[in-house]
């Protein structure tokens, strides 16, 4: 069953590093790589182990399954957009939302209960599929050159692990990002969200409308969603995402302000984004190829996304 993986803080030195994985080898890698005594022995180790290409392989499997491989996932699970993503897919592809909006009210009336008694009142029911579109794997490889340099000094196998995994994470951090670009975008050009239009002229117009919606989100309303059901967004599951340079406009204290919440609370509900009205295609172009759930992000849309500033949404969104 999927589960959320722990923070991890890797706090063992390339000593400690070296004698785990020859502790756990085979027997063969025991008897020709030496225990680690102090620094001054970890050239020698290296020598043995990137001279023997059987010894090299066994140690960046240990290296990168042990060690590597869960700095990646703990760092993955555990990003800044963790709060906007929902739960674990524990069987199949595909989830189905399902949202019961609320029951008519009748007025109430001893003559007509009988009539009413037994009647059948469906309840409205709306439901959205959403299906497993995007299933990736990011490749590193290891040269002799660069296992070579990991043994040249005390922390060299811990950069070595270092090096590995910004290459994966970051890689990843920068897709589920465009990922939430992609979603905006899509659902703005398609007029699925309440466009509010501010004049731009005085900054202080966009704190009031800020604050004039995230008063009327936690009341019941059919005006705010795309199924155009009865629904509300208490203010503690209200996030802004915005514009990176049109919150520099704003003093922080201003835009919490705007939002009725403490600057602490605030900062993390506040998801910057470099601009609404750029995507890097060329990233997911792989991808996209393979998939008939991503399309490409058009001009057409991107110049429409010119005008947008920041959107307020339900954590649930997403």
């Amino acid at each position: 069953m999927p589960r959320k993986v722990a923070v991890s803080t890797l706090n063992a030195s390339t000593i400690d590093i070296l004698n785990v994985i020859r502790d756990n080898a085979s027997l063969a890698y025991q008897n020709a790589v030496p225990t680690v005594q102090t620094a001054t022995d970890i050239p020698k180790v290296g020598e043995v182990i990137y001279g023997t290409p059987a010894f090299a392989n066994e140690f960046i499997n240990a290296l990168v399954n042990r060690i590597a491989i869960v700095r990646v996932k703990s760092a993955t699970f555990n990003n800044p957009y963790a709060r906007l993503k929902k739960g674990f897919i524990d069987y199949g592809e595909t989830i189905e939302e399902i949202f019961v909006g609320i029951t008519q009210a009748f007025t109430f009336s001893q003559e007509k209960a009988e009539n009413r008694e037994l009647k059948q009142y469906k309840p409205n029911v709306k439901s959205a599929f959403h299906a497993m579109n995007w299933k990736v794997l990011y490749p590193v490889s290891i040269s002799i050159d660069q296992l070579k340099q990991a043994f040249l000094s005390n922390e060299g196998v811990t950069d070595l692990i270092s090096k590995i995994v910004d290459a994966v994470y970051t890689a990843a951090n920068y897709d589920e990002f465009l990922l939430f670009k992609y979603l905006i975008i899509k659902s703005v050009t398609a007029g699925k969200m309440k466009p509010i239009a501010v004049d731009g002229s005085n900054m202080n117009n966009y704190a009031v409308a800020f604050r004039g919606k995230s008063n009327m989100l936690p009341f019941m309303s059919s005006d705010y969603n795309e199924a155009g059901v009865k629904n509300t967004t208490p203010r503690e599951r209200q996030i802004i995402m915005m514009d990176a340079e049109f919150n520099a406009s704003f003093d922080v204290n201003v835009l919490a302000a705007a939002f009725h919440m403490e600057k602490a609370d605030f900062m993390g509900s506040l998801f910057l984004v470099d601009a609404f009205n750029t995507f890097d295609n060329q990233r997911f172009e792989v991808i996209r190829s393979e998939s008939d759930g991503l399309e490409e992000v058009t001009a057409d849309e991107l110049a429409l996304m010119a005008k947008v500033k920041a959107i307020l949404v339900d954590e649930d969104w997403f």
